[in-house]
């Protein structure tokens, strides 16, 4: 993440030999609409090169294959980086075809396991399973300029998959769509999904969703459409590792592990100063300056606990209030948010006094904080009447990042909690 943005590396289009001999004339290139749909939905677009991409994988939340001229196999390791580490990957025209070519690699390499990569793309092209030229009569094929008149006439329809991923992010079962390839995947291998085809049955479609993985190719160009519900969703889905869910029976993944910074919190009895997360820094940051715009001087009363002090925070409740007051507002060790950095209680200075938590003051503060909240990616994580869902009390200062403006929004706009957005996932998943 990069000032709480989402980072999508984009693979560039080769051409690395000319006529001339002109050394200048290999280069890397890059479409600017690709560019612009990225920043238009959130994230930060950052273009890669091939030599030791492995280094720079790291720095990736997403991915995003555009058309070209030619499948390079050295970016494979993008298309790995997505499956294991559950990163996002959309592929557009050649980069659908990248993405089957790349699963039907696999699958043959696991019926012949000592072949090589070229002897491998031999025995795709006698199964007809490899990328396949169309003839020059095909209506795929097409050209346009910015001219919306060249555009509309590249355009045919596809029908989508009811089941698949595709389908549920566009909530479409036919479009008709801009077609610019000459190319087309012949074969999906068994681990792909066929999210979309043609009428004459050419694959416009794929995704690999085993595992938790999100990728997904499309053989039509969404860049020249309004719509940009695609790349919404790329970058939505470069924030899923904030959306893991906390509380009294799952405590904190042992995979995430926070990048806790100093912060100076301003109110005087703040826990361990305000520290957060690294990566809610920018955004907390962003919506107190705004709240502070609007009249609202907020501060944090406590963000950041290690296991040790909210060990002490519960045997201290406990000792004090009981089991039963304990158990409704303070987590056990292990399964507190705070505990993660990305929870934050709410203050704010009124006439110089600090007010805090059910003070009737902060009345028409706790309505204005969630009415806008969710534009910097958190959300009320324990809202009122949702007590038998989240196991907690109405905690109108207790906000938790999840990153993504647009789900945030949903979340609060629907009256929902993290629970019940995961359960919507899960059962949408069920569905496919």
């Amino acid at each position: 993440m990069l000032k709480n943005k989402p980072i999508i590396g984009i693979i560039p289009t080769y051409n690395l030999s000319n006529e001339a001999n002109d050394p200048y004339l290999d280069r890397a290139s890059f479409v600017r609409m690709y560019e612009e749909k990225i920043v238009a939905s959130g994230g930060i677009p950052v273009g890669l090169l091939h030599q030791n991409i492995e280094n720079y994988l790291e720095l990736c939340d997403g991915y995003l294959w555009p058309g070209g001229g030619k499948v390079w196999p050295d970016f494979y390791p993008v298309i790995e980086d997505a499956i294991k580490n559950k990163k996002p990957l959309l592929g557009i025209c050649l980069g659908m075809q990248a993405i089957g070519a790349y699963f039907n690699f696999r699958e043959e390499k696991d019926n012949k396991p000592n072949a090589s990569l070229e002897e491998i793309k031999e025995i795709l092209k006698e199964k007809e399973h490899y990328l396949k030229k169309l003839d020059d009569s095909s209506f795929h094929s097409h050209y346009v300029t910015k001219d919306k008149e060249t555009i509309d006439k590249a355009r045919h329809k596809i029908l989508l998959a009811k089941k698949s991923l595709l389908y549920k992010v566009l909530n479409q079962d036919m479009m008709n769509v801009v077609s610019l390839h000459s190319v087309v995947l012949p074969y999906a291998a068994k681990d792909l999904t066929v999210s979309a085809t043609s009428e004459d049955g050419v694959i416009e479609g794929i995704e690999y969703t085993k595992n938790d993985a999100q990728i997904i190719g499309v053989q039509y160009h969404p860049e020249l459409e309004e719509s940009s519900l695609i790349f919404d969703w790329l970058i939505d889905a470069s924030y899923r590792k904030f959306l893991f869910i906390v509380n009294k029976q799952k405590e904190i993944p042992s995979i995430y592990q926070p990048n806790i910074i100093l912060y100076k919190s301003e109110y005087p009895s703040c826990i361990n100063d305000g520290n957060i997360s690294a990566e809610v820094l920018s955004s907390w940051l962003a919506l107190r300056n705004y709240m502070r715009s609007e009249g609202y001087y907020i501060e944090i009363e406590s963000a950041y606990r290690s296991h040790e002090i909210q060990r002490k925070i519960y045997e201290e409740n406990k000792a004090k209030y009981g089991d039963e007051h304990t158990n409704i507002f303070v987590a056990y060790p292990g399964h507190s948010e705070h505990e993660t950095g990305l929870a934050l209680d709410v203050c704010m200075k009124k006439d110089g006094i600090w007010l805090n938590e059910f003070d009737e003051r902060l009345a028409d503060f706790y309505v204005f904080l969630h009415r806008v909240c969710a534009k910097f990616g958190f959300i009320l994580r324990y809202p009122e009447g949702k007590e038998n869902v989240t196991g907690y009390h109405y905690e109108p200062w207790h906000l938790r990042y999840i990153g993504s403006p647009r789900i945030a929004q949903y979340i609060m706009d629907n009256h929902i909690t993290l629970e019940e957005y995961e359960n919507i996932k899960i059962l949408n998943k069920k569905m496919t």
